[in-house]
């Protein structure tokens, strides 16, 4: 009687799986819609916290510029010096104007006496338009012991019909009287700033006070009365990362941010109900719950398959016989060689690709033929002039081997091809082997494990490799006792030699570089390459005590030295390059090694900036000094963005007294350290590139003030010179930056003085010509900077589009002490007139030294002497002084 037991468990145990199967889709799908949900409210969380991020800053931003449009009335209308009687309100009104075009925001700007009578405004109306101030705000902007900008609730304009906020601070009269400056804000034009055009699902921005006094909102809500929002921010922080928390303006469930701003007890608030932010993982809901379903259905099916499957596995059986014949051929075309063996060792089977690897045995290969006369024909052929007893011996370990069945092995062969043999067992106690050929897969993990370790170029051991290498070496050394070093090499002025020859010349002289320091090291001492043109050379095992082990690593530095310093023969040409080295001990105790690559590298900066192309040791004053270096580069990022630098302006006087020009120099003041002259950070500024853009920003400031003087004869034939810094002009784009700027101010090109170093025009002379050749023809002027401290060739200075020479300080310092300095001067001056460019003397303090200059023929002079570097409206002041001189002389005549 035929048993169905059998086939019911097996569908009790398929139908188990699939409930498996189908539970875990379930779960999965759970946890995936959950997941969605999480994300979508982070998302939406990171969106809002970037959001009031963004828009504190802009609405800092704005509020400063109105704030400091304020607080300027004093200085532009001399209040602190006068009385409001002496206020000319036509000459006030005509200055508050011009000043509140700067800020496109301010409708308008008033001043206003301690009665709110108008005393001057840049309306033109003047003091016949009303202002709608809100109640009390008057008041109490008066009322402040100090004076701060106040922010007025939003009220309806009583010119425009629009609402309107009022920014106001109270200014001291000479008389200690006071009166209010005041300015307009359109509600709208604030509002933008608020939301800067960010596009958020749902989003509801606020500005209020810290009591819930709602000023801005967007959406805007236009209502009689300012309405005060509950509760306030304080409450709602402890449920807006909740999801929790009341919205702003809706009142649904919401997520709440907000932070406060510079001014008062203002707050930015931005909220995002969790009915939007839910919007789209909804639809991800759906998604994901459609796809579960669709498995489920697919498993389901799978089940049903399954059965089928059972039911025809017994017709299966009946085609194994037919299968063999396939076996067969599939052997046959297999890619890896093939041998079956019966019980007692001998062939029964193999492929035509087992004698494609192994031809040799071609001859000796035949059906049942005993495996072992196969291994002794393999052995003559692998050790051909092994005796016969060595012979014996390697098939007895490769039989032994074979009866072990361990992992696959491999076997590389006399042609170098490398085999993997894998032995399995067969039911009948025989064996199935196969052999493979791996040789371009160890080939691929040699190169692969190459690529990874070693630096392509040069070969030698890369950071990776290094860094592991270094972690031994220390360890070692704390066992053992003996100390070692880090050398850290950089190539001097590699990057020139990259920009002017090519990047293939440059690699030629990283592969040499390579070579020598393998020739300037031990055996077991490692050469590294970081990248570009750094190495780092690791010297393990010199001594049991510090002092030797460093004599033996400066004596290996100093080696190197010699051997980097040696000519160089690229592409043909001859080339000389030094290394700077910093080097640092390790051992004694365990540290990282990060720590020991930084101390190296900061000892080999040291060296850059003591001159280049020698050895220093790592003294911890370098790392507070690079510590510093970097606080400072800090700083000057920050005043960067908070506009702290400003421009003062150094007169330029002719032999007769008449001022011809002025040089703009840039002055850092510090929120804390007052004003900080350039010498303590344009250096730093100048290795950070942070001279690119404070030279834009000197640029285009000293290009506004020409664009300011144009309409005032008094200053509108004053031309003002720049300083230009290296990076800054060998920037692709500084002829169109320049341009751009003149367009943009509008100045007059031919008053622009561009001044470049003497090195800077040197190097890359085509690329120098090219670009002041392009800006002359615009109109603007070049003087070449300290001339005299470098290596001019008069070759190049006559190709050079220049305008002026400008003598350096250094000489004119030791004019009547220095013989050697007044024969320099005197030739500079012959040399300027015969090229029929002007020439100035900078740094001029005594008359002594003006005077000497004059007998040497020069007529312009700049320093101390005449004139200090001030504000512009010191060098207005001397201007209208000049002319004033030059009228009276004029008059008398």
């Amino acid at each position: 009687m035929r048993d169905t037991t059998t086939p019911l468990r097996i569908r009790a145990f398929v139908w188990a799986g699939a409930a498996v199967f189908i539970a875990a889709v379930v779960m999965v799908s759970a946890a995936l819609v959950w997941n969605a949900r999480k994300v979508a409210l982070d998302d939406y969380e990171a969106q809002a916290t970037r959001f009031v991020a963004g828009a504190e800053a802009a609405l800092n931003r704005s509020l400063l510029a109105v704030d400091v449009l304020l607080a300027s009335m004093d200085e532009l209308l001399g209040l602190s010096g006068s009385m409001s009687e002496w206020v000319d309100p036509d000459l006030a009104s005509q200055r508050l104007r011009s000043s509140a075009r700067q800020n496109l925001m301010v409708r308008y700007v008033a001043l206003l006496d301690a009665n709110g009578k108008t005393i001057a405004s840049s309306d033109a109306a003047g003091s016949a338009l009303p202002l709608q101030l809100p109640p009390g705000f008057l008041a109490s902007v008066l009322e402040q012991p100090v004076s701060t900008l106040m922010i007025s609730p939003p009220v309806v304009s009583f010119a425009t019909a629009e609402r309107v906020l009022y920014f106001a601070r109270h200014l001291r009269m000479a008389d200690s009287s006071l009166v209010v400056a005041i300015a307009e804000l359109p509600v709208g034009a604030l509002s933008s700033v608020l939301v800067q055009g960010v596009d958020i699902t749902g989003l509801q921005v606020t500005l209020e006070r810290a009591g819930g006094l709602l000023l801005l909102s967007a959406p805007n809500r236009e209502e009689a009365i300012t309405p005060v929002l509950s509760p306030p921010l304080q409450e709602v922080a402890a449920l807006g990362q909740a999801w929790k928390a009341p919205a702003r303006l809706s009142g649904e469930p919401a997520l709440v941010v907000y932070r406060p701003i510079l001014y008062q007890d203002l707050r930015i608030s931005a909220s995002i109900p969790l009915r939007d932010a839910l919007a789209g993982w909804r639809d991800q809901r759906n998604a994901i719950a459609l796809t579960g379903l669709l498995f489920v259905a697919m498993i389901v099916a799978a089940g049903n398959l399954a059965l089928r499957y059972l039911d025809r596995m017994s017709q299966a059986r009946l085609a194994i016989a037919q299968s063999k014949a396939t076996l067969d051929q599939a052997l046959e075309s297999m890619v890896s060689g093939f041998v079956l063996l019966d019980g007692e060792q001998r062939v029964v089977q193999w492929n035509s690709r087992f004698e494609e690897i192994f031809p040799w045995l071609r001859a000796v290969m035949a059906p049942m033929v005993p495996f072992r006369r196969v291994m002794e024909e393999t052995a003559r052929h692998h050790l051909p002039r092994a005796s016969e007893e060595e012979r014996m011996r390697w098939v007895e370990l490769r039989l032994l081997k074979q009866n072990q069945h361990h992992e696959p092995h491999e076997q590389v062969l006399p042609n170098g091809r490398t085999i993997q043999i894998t032995e399995r067992p067969t039911p009948e106690g025989g064996l199935v082997i196969t052999y493979h050929d791996v040789t371009a897969l160890r080939r691929a993990s040699a190169e692969i494990e190459s690529l990874a370790f070693y630096d392509p170029l040069t070969n030698l051991p890369n950071r990776r490799l290094l860094m592991d290498r270094m972690q031994q070496v220390i360890a070692a050394s704390v066992r053992s006792g003996q100390y070692g070093a880090l050398l850290f090499l950089d190539l001097d002025h590699f990057k020139t030699l990259n920009d002017t020859m090519g990047h293939e010349v440059g690699d030629m002289l990283l592969r040499q570089v390579a070579e020598r320091l393998k020739t300037c090291v031990r055996r077991e001492d490692t050469v590294a390459r970081l990248g570009g043109d750094e190495f780092v050379v690791m010297l393990h095992e010199l001594s049991l005590h510090s002092e030797e082990a460093a004599a033996y690593a400066r004596r290996v530095g100093e080696k190197i030295l010699r051997t980097l310093n040696m000519p160089y023969s690229l592409a043909g040409l001859s080339h000389h390059s030094t290394p700077s080295i910093g080097a640092t001990l390790m051992g004694g105790a365990l540290q990282p090694s990060v720590d020991l690559l930084k101390q190296a590298d900061i000892a080999m900066y040291q060296v850059k900036s003591q001159g280049r192309n020698a050895l220093c040791f790592f003294d911890p004053q370098m790392q507070i000094a690079i510590s510093v270096r970097a606080q400072l580069e800090g700083d000057l990022q920050a005043a960067l963005a908070a506009r702290q630098f400003a421009l003062h302006y150094q007169p330029q006087f002719h032999l007769d007294g008449r001022i011809v020009g002025a040089e703009a120099l840039i002055r850092w003041i510090h929120p804390e350290r007052g004003l900080i002259a350039p010498s303590a950070f344009i250096g730093v500024a100048e290795e950070s590139e942070l001279i690119v853009p404070m030279g834009h920003w000197v640029l285009r400031t000293a290009c506004e003030q020409l664009a300011a003087w144009e309409n005032d004869a008094r200053y509108r034939h004053v031309p003002l010179s720049v300083n230009v810094s290296a990076r800054q002009f060998r920037q692709r784009d500084f002829v169109a930056r320049v341009v751009e700027v003149l367009r943009e101010t509008g100045a007059r090109p031919h008053l622009l003085k561009l001044e470049l170093t003497e090195s800077l025009v040197l190097d890359n002379v085509d690329d120098t010509i090219a670009k002041m050749g392009l800006l002359k023809t615009k109109g603007v002027r070049f003087s070449v900077d300290d001339f005299g401290t470098g290596y001019s060739s008069l070759a190049y200075l006559t190709r050079l589009p220049l305008d002026q020479l400008k003598i350096d300080q250094s000489f004119v310092r030791n004019l009547g002490v220095r013989h050697t300095d007044d024969v320099i001067v005197q030739t500079i001056i012959g040399m300027a007139r015969n090229l029929e460019l002007d020439v100035i003397a900078e740094g001029v303090e005594t008359a002594q030294q003006k005077a000497l200059l004059a007998d040497y023929g020069c007529q312009l002079f700049q320093g101390y002497l005449l004139g200090m570097p001030g504000p512009v409206s010191e060098l207005e002041v001397l201007l209208q002084q000049a002319a004033t001189q030059a009228s009276a002389e004029g008059a008398a005549g």
